[in-house]
């Protein structure tokens, strides 16, 4: 009885330990999550206290922004920022607090340095409020804020680097403690898994031997009988249990048979697989185009050398990639378009094409996401060249378009200048020489209105020395482009005429400069510069050749209208003097054919028949010359855009007539016959011009003709009327005929030619013509004669 009862207890006391063994594995555990936790809390204050710094310094740079914006314009709506960033700053200073005594001693100092540099810029506004500007931004008073400022971010990067060891050293303890952690749970929970199977096997080796004595007890009483009929039924059992066994074994072999071609066939399919994949990876590393595998975690798996390259671009070691999440190497990332599109190629299961510009590298990617059984596959291709090429033949285009638009170059370089901003530059500017040497900057464009005016400001505040080794002065003197790919701080301290104007310019963070001149015809006109601030894009030579093809055609056209002034102003002198000396030609003349009149009347006494005959030659010369005259004015009224048309409703016959009957007296002097074969024709049109053209026709005809006959002849067509005069001149050569209806061009070019004429005749003609609606044109043969046709619209022309 004692010993059964001890064998309970025992049995007892064996079930408690798997129990006891759970409790001390859950404290264990317990105690390292505990250890881990405080290892992350640790963590996470450091990273609120290295953000909250940063954040300081921040808007300490906003507030000293802010005042000096205030300095320069006295504008209060720059000490905005100013008084926000004291309020955030203030909240930062009262939220870093830091157990570790170093950092606490950094963060006491801070707070005592921040109200310090307020109190420096207070003092600056209250200066500027009360009007002295000159004392406000005194050199001394620059330099202690410069003190003050420099001191603040010194000591703000002092408790940044310390904290970065802090959070170093965190992580490290962290990743130790969930090793710790992990080892020890693990240890535990294998020490109880075996002690538990160890106390169960005791357990379960005494009850069978406590089922075994049971099981002898009643075996003894039964009947020996029973025991031998169940020794032969057991003979029988065990026989056909044999065979049983027999075929069990047979069918073991067939299936052992098969596994083993099944585990073949599976051997050789993961060789293939695993060949496959190492093709798959020498393709992918001799691809150009960067190429990188991600699990569903955004683990890289795979980063061939290519992708290798461009995270060195990005500043990540590529052998550091490989197991490492990508939003922990490449943060920035975080929330990007990369990762917009990742997301919908997987969740449409669908290939993915977008293109992407990285400021970071100044170039433009085209990204395609493949989708992959629990992982996806990105390749990356520089397509910066072709995206420029694309923007810069879009510029040129749009160029071209805008400076063709109009002929007020001022506005035309606003335009391009626009232009530029939008696709080559964060700034750009526009100078041009004037003819006494001066410099003067024309445009200053950048997409904030407000940057405009403070940039125009500061160039009268700090007006360039164009008479310098470089800069725009020089590239106009020289031809010469500069280009400067990336702009280093210590070449803003050598520009800066002080240390507001060095301040101002590290605020623009300048990044790179170009500077091309706009030259057109040889003659350099002025300067184009292209400023890369914001954007951090840096100039290269490609650049230049789209800059330089840029000024090009920005001083073409700037040539062309300045060509084009010129022209009209020197159309306006021509037609002023020519209206001023016919008129002071026609005066005296009007008075010699007035007084020729009276002598051929007798007023004064009766002449011979020679003085007469003189007196009509000086009557024909002085008509001769009137004609002239007046052939000059009209050129001038036509030309200046003042001939008047007054249109009626005229017969086409009369006119034709009236001015056969006008030049009749010149053709019988040269013995010519003229013949009228006119169609009759209504015209809604300025008769007295109408008459003009055919008159200045016929005497042009009968001009170049010694003998024969000039026929007028017109034609219906439509709604416009044809009169042609028919010739048998001496014609016009090829060459010729294009240019006879140019003023002033006579078909002898010679001084001793045989007829006379201002070699306005036709010019006028078609002049007038034009101005009708219509036109004159011309068919010649040298030596055979000319065919001058008139068209004239029945109704109102198109272009009146």
């Amino acid at each position: 009885m004692s010993s059964q009862l001890t064998g309970t207890v025992q049995r007892r006391v064996l079930a408690l330990v798997p129990a006891v063994l759970v409790l001390l594995v859950g404290a264990l555990a317990y105690d390292q999550a505990g250890n881990v936790i405080a290892d992350v809390q640790e963590v996470g204050r450091s990273h609120s206290v290295i953000e909250g710094s940063e954040a300081l310094l921040v808007r300490a740079v906003d507030a000293e922004t802010g005042q000096r914006a205030y300095l320069l314009t006295g504008n209060e709506t720059f000490l905005d920022p100013y008084r926000g960033a004291r309020a955030d700053i203030d909240r930062s200073l009262r939220l870093l607090t830091r157990g570790e005594p170093a950092q606490q001693a950094r963060l006491t100092t801070i707070a005592r340095v921040v109200p310090e540099r307020f109190a420096l810029l207070d003092s600056g506004i209250n200066l500027r409020r009360r009007g002295a500007v000159t004392e406000a931004a005194s050199g001394d008073r620059l330099m202690a804020g410069k003190k003050k400022m420099d001191q603040l971010r010194s000591l703000v990067a002092d408790l940044s680097a310390h904290e970065q060891g802090l959070l170093a050293q965190g992580r490290r303890a962290e990743e130790e403690g969930l090793r710790e952690a992990a080892f020890a749970v693990g240890a535990a929970g294998i020490l109880a898994l075996l002690i538990s199977v160890l106390v169960n096997l005791a357990f379960s080796r005494a009850l069978g031997e406590r089922d075994s004595a049971n099981a002898a007890l009643r075996t003894v009483n039964e009947d020996l009988d029973h025991q031998a009929r169940e020794l032969e039924e057991q003979a029988v059992e065990m026989e056909s249990q044999a065979a049983e066994l027999e075929a069990t074994a047979e069918d073991l072999r067939t299936t052992n048979d098969a596994l083993s071609r099944t585990t073949t066939e599976a051997e050789k399919a993961r060789d293939l697989a695993e060949d496959a994949r190492h093709r798959l990876e020498r393709v992918l590393d001799n691809l150009p185009d960067a190429a990188t595998v991600f699990d569903s975690e955004w683990r890289w798996t795979y980063v061939n050398p290519s992708a290798a390259r461009l995270l060195l671009e990005l500043g990540v070691d590529p052998s550091r990639a490989i197991g490492q999440v990508l939003w922990d190497l490449l943060p920035d990332f975080k929330g990007t378009r990369f990762e917009s599109e990742t997301l919908r190629a997987v969740r449409e299961s669908t290939v993915v094409e977008y293109e992407e510009y990285l400021p970071a590298l100044d170039a433009w990617m085209e990204n395609s996401i493949v989708p992959l059984s629990g992982a996806v596959m990105a390749f990356s291709r520089d397509i910066t060249r072709r995206k420029r090429e694309q923007q810069g033949s879009q510029l040129l285009g749009d160029a071209s378009r805008v400076l063709a638009s109009t002929l007020d170059y001022e506005k035309t370089l606003e335009a391009v200048a626009r232009l530029a901003v939008g696709g080559l530059a964060d700034w750009c500017s526009v100078d041009l020489a004037d003819p006494d040497g001066k410099v003067r900057q024309v445009v200053v464009s950048h997409r904030d209105e407000g940057k405009i005016r403070w940039a125009k400001e500061l160039n009268k505040r700090y007006p360039p020395d164009h008479s310098g080794p470089t800069g725009v002065g020089h590239v106009i003197r020289t031809g010469l482009a500069e280009l400067y790919a990336d702009i280093s701080d210590a070449m803003l301290v050598a520009a800066a005429r002080d240390a507001d104007h060095l301040a101002i310019m590290r605020e623009l963070e300048i990044k790179s400069a170009l500077i091309v001149p706009m030259i057109a015809r040889g003659r350099t006109l002025g300067a184009l510069t292209l400023i890369s601030s914001g954007s951090g894009r840096r100039y290269d030579e490609a650049d230049q050749a789209l800059a330089m093809e840029l000024a090009t055609r920005a001083a073409i056209a700037i040539d062309n209208a300045q060509l084009y002034r010129s022209a009209l102003a020197a159309s306006e002198s021509k037609s002023a003097f020519l209206a001023t000396m016919s008129h002071e030609l026609r005066t005296p003349l009007n008075a010699i054919i007035g007084y020729q009149s009276l002598l051929a009347e007798g007023i004064d006494g009766r002449l011979n028949d020679p003085q007469l005959v003189q007196l009509t030659r000086i009557r024909s010369s002085a008509d001769h010359l009137l004609g002239l005259i007046d052939e000059v004015l009209t050129f001038s009224r036509v030309d200046a855009g003042k001939e008047m048309v007054r249109r009626e409703e005229v017969q086409l016959a009369p006119i034709v007539a009236e001015a056969l009957a006008m030049v009749t007296p010149l053709a019988d002097a040269k013995g010519l016959r003229l013949r009228n074969q006119t169609v009759d024709a209504r015209l809604l049109t300025d008769g007295g011009k109408v008459r003009q053209i055919i008159l200045n026709l016929l005497s042009n005809a009968i001009k170049f003709s010694d003998d024969g006959e000039i026929v007028v002849r017109s034609s219906l067509d439509g709604d416009s009327v044809a009169v042609s005069i028919i010739d048998p001149g001496i014609g016009i050569s090829p060459e010729n005929v294009a240019r006879i209806f140019d003023p002033f061009w006579q078909v002898e070019q010679r001084s001793t030619r045989r007829v006379g004429g201002t070699g306005l005749g036709l010019s006028v003609s078609r002049s007038l013509a034009r101005l009708l609606g219509g036109d004159v044109s011309v068919e010649s043969q040298v030596d055979r004669g000319s065919t001058f046709t008139v068209t004239l619209p029945t109704r109102r022309g198109a272009n009146t």
